[in-house]
């Protein structure tokens, strides 16, 4: 993700409420990636209707496309029904997205963003709410800066 799309996704998450969009660029942003299948699940349509009985498809359907976390394992099907891990809603999978060095940093950088953007809007987010957004913006602005030539 270049430079200038990855500032502008950590703006919008930080600034907007958490949508399924944002988490799928969130999940992108993070390493996930799409590909055929390799757990055998096929693109099949049936080829027809005959007598009210269906056509079974040809034996050449192609492979489904599927999402892959960025270890490589096999999450699921893409597409509009596509999960992903809660990374803008919950604390403990956003922290989980982080390496385990990198935690207490991360968390303090979220926390003061965090902190200057309720002084900035005058939301009282006591519940932290908000403060998974705020990790995973910490994180990503952390890959983005150590990509960065300087």
């Amino acid at each position: 993700m270049p430079a200038a799309d990855l500032t502008e996704l950590l703006d919008r998450i930080t600034r907007q409420a958490p949508t399924r969009a944002a988490t799928t660029e969130v999940a992108r942003a993070l390493g996930w990636t799409t590909g055929p299948s390799r757990k055998g699940w096929k693109v099949v349509q049936p080829t027809g209707y005959v007598g009210g009985m269906v056509v079974p498809p040809s034996a050449d359907t192609s492979a489904a496309e599927a999402w892959f976390d960025p270890e490589g394992t096999e999450r699921g099907l893409a597409g509009p029904n596509a999960e992903f891990p809660p990374y803008l809603t919950s604390l403990d999978t956003a922290l989980s997205a982080v390496p385990a060095a990198e935690r207490g940093g991360a968390l303090r950088r979220a926390l003061d963003h965090h902190r200057a953007w309720q002084e900035e809007t005058g939301r009282d987010d006591a519940t932290l709410t908000r403060l998974p957004a705020f990790v995973i913006a910490a994180w990503l602005a952390v890959k983005r800066d150590s990509k960065m030539p300087e």
